[in-house]
């Protein structure tokens, strides 16, 4: 990296420029890392297209990276201004877009739970939406794939978007919003601000909520805004779609009654390693309400249509493993399942397995959107598709 990677985005105006901050800022600035992760003040590991890279020596001792982090509070919404004044053992938020050009959200393990050096974890954001096209370039899907998912967001249906931790979960939802009539109304409901639809010039008609929590001098809770209360908010508030930037917890059921009572076109996030355990996990998560299993998984199934695995096949290759229907029929103690693509790992290649059901496609219908299989779609040349 050289100083031409520096941007005029405040961040030399607001750090000491010593070596250490100097470097630092380049590595925020570098439209190919991806991520940060310190570990301590001579422990500090970036990744970028081509993977993961160790540096020695970034700061000369803990009072110069202690001095780093609390300068980075200032460009975040943490609600801290001094790593050694907050009483949490974790701190966590997003960079403010008032305040910098960087787009992404900082973590910090406190020296409370850590019994050291704190550890900082900053995970930046492309500065530009990657589109499906550009998956599609990537290898990422396929045409007939990426055809489907068009139709899907256009048809409203409710989708989860399932994968491991920087899988491209996030990428792909925001890829999906492309897709969205201007006219509808989205709120977004998130822990830490990553989607940035309110950001689109396209989508003007969006809100974007993060949770709040506010602490005492001692670290007691004083007020807190959860993940839950954003997606009751979001019901009052008339909008068309709800999009849960993660659901990891009882917010799920709150969407879930979202999904049901005419918010058609939702979107979240899970952590998971396939889609049939995202399913699973979102049933508990509903279940987190109170609900029985039978009750939970038969409310999931009516609530989301389909299903969407990322997984990362190796470095700097993500790819759609799975798309994944969900059914109201039940099979044994499961709901039964509808598996419409999957990734062929010792071809590379892609494989449609199923075709949507009937009540798939009326949903897509009752939004105006008539299904046209994609395969036909391509052998016809329709569109510029057949390639």
């Amino acid at each position: 990296m050289t100083e031409d990677h520096m941007s005029n985005n405040g961040l030399d105006d607001l750090f000491n420029m010593d070596k250490g901050s100097q470097r630092m800022n380049l590595l925020l600035n570098d439209p190919a890392v991806q991520d940060i992760r310190c570990n301590s003040h001579d422990r500090i590991y970036y990744t970028d297209s081509t993977g993961s890279k160790f540096i020695e020596n970034m700061f000369p001792g803990p009072a110069q990276y202690e001095a780093y982090i609390d300068q980075l509070l200032l460009i975040t919404d943490v609600g801290y201004t001094h790593l050694k004044e907050a009483k949490a053992a974790v701190i966590e938020g997003s960079f403010r877009q008032d305040r910098t050009a960087i787009k992404g959200s900082i973590f910090i393990a406190t020296n409370e739970i850590t019994r050291g050096a704190p550890v900082l974890v900053i995970r930046k954001q492309p500065t530009s939406a990657i589109s499906l096209d550009q998956m599609l370039e990537q290898g990422m899907l396929s045409v007939p794939m990426r055809m489907f998912l068009e139709q899907s967001v256009r048809g409203r249906l409710n989708i989860m978007i399932a994968g491991g931790s920087g899988a491209g979960k996030t990428t792909m939802a925001r890829a999906l919003s492309a897709f969205v009539d201007p006219s509808c109304r989205i709120v977004t409901c998130e822990e830490i601000d990553e989607l940035n639809l309110d950001s689109s010039l396209r989508l003007t008609n969006v809100v974007a909520l993060t949770s709040y929590r506010e602490l005492d001098e001692r670290g007691a809770l004083v007020r807190e805004e959860t993940l839950e209360d954003l997606v009751r908010h979001a019901l009052r508030m008339r909008a068309d779609r709800i999009w849960v930037g993660e659901t990891r917890g009882r917010e799920a059921y709150a969407l879930v009654k979202a999904c049901l009572s005419g918010h058609d076109g939702s979107i979240t996030t899970l952590h998971a390693n396939s889609a049939s355990q995202a399913i699973k996990q979102l049933v508990s998560y509903v279940m987190e309400s109170g609900m029985t299993e039978e009750v939970a998984r038969d409310q999931v199934s009516q609530a989301f249509h389909l299903a969407i695995q990322i997984q990362q096949v190796k470095l700097g290759r993500r790819v759609v493993t799975e798309i994944v229907e969900l059914e109201s029929v039940r099979e044994g103690g499961e709901q039964r399942r509808n598996d419409l693509w999957r990734y062929d790992f010792a071809s590379d290649s892609y494989v449609q397995v199923g075709s949507p059901s009937p009540r798939l496609k009326a949903a897509l219908e009752r939004n105006n959107v008539n299904y046209m299989d994609p395969n036909h779609f391509m052998q016809q040349g329709a569109g510029g598709w057949a390639r």
